[in-house]
This record gives structure tokens, C-alpha cells and sequence, in this order.
């Protein structure tokens, strides 16, 4: 179930996010990236399943039906109830849009023919045609200017500002300008067209096109600036930015700009907004401002599609929706605490755990470091080569990050100190503890209760640190250090000694806990 104000899609590349996008911007505007949806029908917007079993028969002999797809929305009790029927595929007495894309019948002998002369190589898409209409009947043609659901697309990801600019300028002309004003405009504007029309610089070369280019009509060829509709003086237009055109300000301003203008944008009743990837070529301020207007809008239905935490976080974590092959689970279940937790503290990297192929989730830089080098010692590689990310968090996180990993299925492992109390540590995760999802990685040695001296009780002869360990760790002294002042300085330096390991030549040995952590996933 949709949310009726914001609505948030995270995923990896290819998930599906921007599809949901595109297909709300078909049913509402039949339009795809601006243009008209019907002529931009092409076999790759077909699912790749659907589309490789269609060829498969057609190259078998076969005749297959070709495909179809169907779009649908449904809306809720406030429209008109006059659209509400059951022509929809759930069959349910409810408003809403249809799109089908499919064959026209019109075109059967065609495709028959086609057929028959194996002239079919894969979706015979030219065949096909695009009907919009309310689930009240097929009957009932969707007319997008009367509409009860508009919508605007907001692509921070591409630098194509025309259409919204445009929009703003006539948008600016009608409300400011009376009819009569506009007519006096079109006129001066037209004017200073015939004026350039009678500039001696363009009887000139009128003079000399016409005299060089002689046909066999013997008409007579000139140049002239192209005939143009009355209101022709509209589309030359443009916004200016602190006295910059529009199209010439930072990526970032175009952004913040076109978003601001579609969120508050009601000349039009636009109703939804659809906004990809917002967070691309904005300043931290700019973002936080943006999503601040988000936060603040009255009246519209907002769908975002996102990799950025901070957006995540502070739109809330209830309004975040995880699309995974062609499935979305929404995060509404999540407590109340963890996502009030996480609105707080933006910069966490929650989406870095959604979206990690495998997680495992430290203290700190220093057990960061240690994991990565220990993983490349037993796999010849780094863990990111295995698509396993290695995140930091404060350990007082780990609950929360858990609760998120149970709600969506994703296996999460922690490494975390034991606090000298390792027994505590079932008491402290008892929910988890035994969740096959969640998996925790300790020294049960209270004595070791941190990195440092796990690792460094690992690297020592009866109770004395191996030289060799202590040259890496701390390259300064060259003298034999006993066991407490050795731990001593890598606590002093938990950042330094950890990177030294991870840069040496030599290999280390490492604490039991962090071998299971690495070779959990052989």
C-alpha cells in the first residue's frame, strides 16, 4: 500500500526503481521522458523473460500471440466515483487507470502474414498501439487534460530543463499578461522580425544566394528567418538566474530550481510528483533545503527514487519502499524507535546496508581495517571484490541495522568487542541471537575485550609479542615490548597501527573470531 504523501524507492542499479517511475508518468501524462508514449514503443521496454520466450517460439515455427504490457494505478476514494468500475486485471470495484500496450487487431492478417513469410525476427512493435482509459469501462478514454491525477517528472539525473522552463515561462505569460498585452507583444515581436528581414547586411546575402543559385524554374532563392505561429515569441523565452540563463547555471541550481518548481507548481493542479534521484549535484545545503520543501508540501503525492541515506533518513524510514527483482517491500513495519533513531542521525549508512549483496557491520575504522586485510590474506582479494561491504557504525547502532535486515530477509553479521562481558552480549541481542539472518562475531575471552589486545594476544609467544607483529604496529621502537605496553600504544593509536597491518608486506595472525567473521562466507 502507497503512501499518500511521500513515498521513497531505494534499490541497486537495474532494480526497477526508475521503471515505477516512468510507468506513473505513462498513466498520468502519457508521456515517457517528456514525449509521447505511444511513439516510443520499442521491443526493449518488453520484459527480457517475456520477450527471449516470444523469439524462442517464433524461431521454434511457431505462432505466439505477441505480448502485451499493462499498466495500471489505482486511485483512492476522492475521485470522481464515476471512473470506478472493475476493468482492471485485480477485477476489484475501484477508480483507476489502464494502459495496455498491445497488438492492434486491425493488424491480424499482417501479422499472419508476417508469420507465414518468417518475417518475424522478435516483438512486432510496429503493430502496435496504446489505449488509455478509466476502469469504469474500456469505453471511457483517458483525457489528460481533464485527468483527476497529473503529474510532473523531475530527472536530477539528466540536464534537460526545456520542458519545465518552458512551462514556466507560459505558465508566468498567461498569469501576468492579459490577452490583449500578449497580442501587442506578438506584434513587436514580429515587427523586429520584418526589421531583420529589411537589414541591408540581409539584402546582401539575399542578393547574392538569389544570383548564385540559379535553378531550372528559373525561380528566383532566398533566405529568411522561418515563418512562425503567433505566439512564436514565447518559445525564445528563457529563465534568467541572477541575470545567467537557465540553461548556463550549475547542474545543482538547474535541479533545485526544477524541483522547487514542480513541487510548488499548482497552476496545472499537478497532484504527483516523480523525482529521480534528487540528491545528484546538490550541495549538502541544497539537499537539506530541497528536502525540507518535500517535508513542507501541502496537497501532492511525492515519489522518489534514491540511493542517498540522508534522504532516506530524513524522509523518514516509514515512507521507504526496497525494490528488489521486480519485488517491493515496504519498511512501514519497522519500529517506531528505529526509524525515529535514524531520521535523527542522517548521516548513517542506511541505504550502504540495504543495498550491500553482503554486510558486515564493525565498531570502527580500526576493526574496519583489520577485516579487510585479514579477508585479503585468506582470499587473495579485497571483500568488495566479493561484494561483501564492510560497514562502520556506532555499536549502539547494531539493533537498529538488525531490526532493518530481519524486516527485508538480508543476512547481516556484527563484529563487535565483548566489553570485557562477552556473556552479555546473548542477553544485550537475545532477539537476534538466534536469528539465521543476524550473526555475531566476539572475543569470548573477557580479558580481550577489545581489538587491540585480541589481536595483539594473537601475535604473542607465551604472553610476549612477536617482533616481527611489533615492528609492523609500531615502527619507532626496536626493542622487545611487553604485552601491556604494546597494547597500550595501539590503543593510543588505533587508526595507525591497524593501517600499518593493512599496508605491511608481512601477514599477521589473527584473533579466532576474526577468521570466522572472514570465512563466513566461503
Amino acid at each position: 500500500m502507497l503512501n499518500p504523501k511521500l513515498n521513497i524507492f531505494v534499490g541497486e542499479n537495474d532494480s526497477g526503481k526508475s521503471t515505477i517511475l516512468e510507468v506513473l508518468s505513462i498513466i498520468t501524462t502519457g508521456r515517457l521522458h517528456f514525449y509521447p508514449f505511444d511513439q516510443q514503443i520499442k521491443a526493449n521496454l518488453f520484459n527480457n523473460d517475456i520477450r527471449a520466450t516470444y523469439i524462442e517460439k517464433i524461431q521454434a515455427g511457431k505462432t505466439p500471440k505477441p505480448p502485451k504490457m499493462i499498466f495500471e494505478a489505482y486511485l483512492d476514494d476522492s475521485v470522481d466515483q464515476k471512473l470506478r468500475g472493475s476493468n482492471n486485471e485485480l477485477r476489484e470495484n475501484s477508480a483507476g487507470i489502464r494502459v495496455v500496450v498491445e497488438m492492434d487487431s486491425s493488424y491480424a492478417d499482417i501479422y499472419k502474414q508476417m508469420l507465414d513469410e518468417k518475417a518475424v525476427f522478435d516483438i512486432p512493435v510496429e503493430l502496435y498501439k496504446v489505449t488509455y482509459h478509466y476502469f469504469s469501462s474500456e469505453d471511457d478514454k483517458v483525457l489528460f487534460r481533464f485527468s483527476p491525477v497529473k503529474s510532473v517528472f523531475i530527472d536530477a539525473s539528466h540536464k534537460d530543463y526545456s520542458y519545465m522552463v518552458n512551462k514556466f515561462v507560459n505558465t508566468s505569460i498567461e498569469e501576468v499578461l492579459s490577452r490583449q498585452e500578449q497580442i501587442d507583444l506578438s506584434r513587436e515581436y514580429r515587427s523586429n522580425r520584418n526589421k531583420f528581414k529589411l537589414n541591408k547586411n540581409v539584402k546582401k546575402l539575399n542578393k547574392t544566394v538569389s544570383e548564385r543559385n540559379k535553378f531550372d524554374s528559373s525561380r528566383k532563392v532566398t533566405v529568411d528567418l522561418q515563418e512562425e505561429s503567433v505566439d512564436a515569441w514565447k518559445k525564445q523565452m528563457t529563465v534568467l538566474v541572477e541575470d545567467i540563463p537557465f540553461e548556463n547555471v550549475g547542474f545543482g541550481t538547474q535541479n533545485t530550481i526544477k524541483a522547487e518548481l514542480a513541487i510548488k507548481n499548482s497552476s496545472e493542479q499537478v497532484n504527483i510528483v516523480l523525482m529521480e534521484e534528487p540528491e545528484n549535484n546538490l550541495s549538502f545545503t541544497n539537499m537539506s533545503k530541497l528536502i525540507d520543501d518535500i517535508e513542507a508540501t501541502e496537497g501532492k503525492q511525492i515519489f522518489i527514487a534514491t540511493h542517498s541515506s540522508y534522504v532516506a533518513n530524513k524522509l523518514d524510514l516509514k515512507n521507504l519502499f526496497l525494490v528488489n527483482q521486480g519485488i517491493v517491500k515496504p519498511f512501514s513495519s519497522l519500529n517506531e524507535t528505529v526509524i525515529d533513531y535514524f531520521k535523527k542521525l542522517p548521516g548513517y549508512d542506511t541505504l550502504r546496508v540495504v543495498l550491500a549483496e553482503k554486510v558486515i557491520l564493525v565498531e570502527g575504522p580500526t576493526d574496519e581495517l583489520i577485516l579487510q586485510r585479514a579477508y585479503k590474506d585468506l582470499h587473495k582479494k579485497l571483500p568488495i571484490k566479493d561484494g561483501i561491504d564492510i560497514i562502520v557504525v556506532d555499536s549502539l547502532a547494531f539493533k537498529r541495522y538488525c531490526e532493518i535486515a530481519v524486516l527485508i530477509g538480508k543476512k547481516i553479521s556484527v563484529v563487535t568487542d565483548n566489553d570485557k562481558h562477552p556473556e552479555e552480549i546473548k542477553e544485550r541481542y537475545k532477539e537476534f541471537i538466534n536469528n539465521p539472518l543476524t550473526t555475531f562475531f566476539y572475543d569470548t575471552n573477557p580479558e580481550l575485550n577489545t581489538i587491540e589486545p585480541s589481536v595483539l594476544d594473537a601475535n604473542c609467544i607465551k604472553g610476549v609479542p612477536n617482533l616481527e607483529f611489533q615492528k609492523i604496529v609500531n615502527l619507532k621502537n626496536k626493542e622487545q615490548m611487553t604485552f601491556d605496553e604494546l597494547n597500550k600504544f595501539m590503543k593510543n593509536n588505533k587508526s595507525l597501527w591497524a593501517m600499518r597491518v593493512f599496508d605491511a608486506e608481512k601477514t599477521i595472525k589473527y584473533p579466532r573470531y576474526i577468521i570466522d567473521a572472514v570465512k563466513q562466507f566461503d
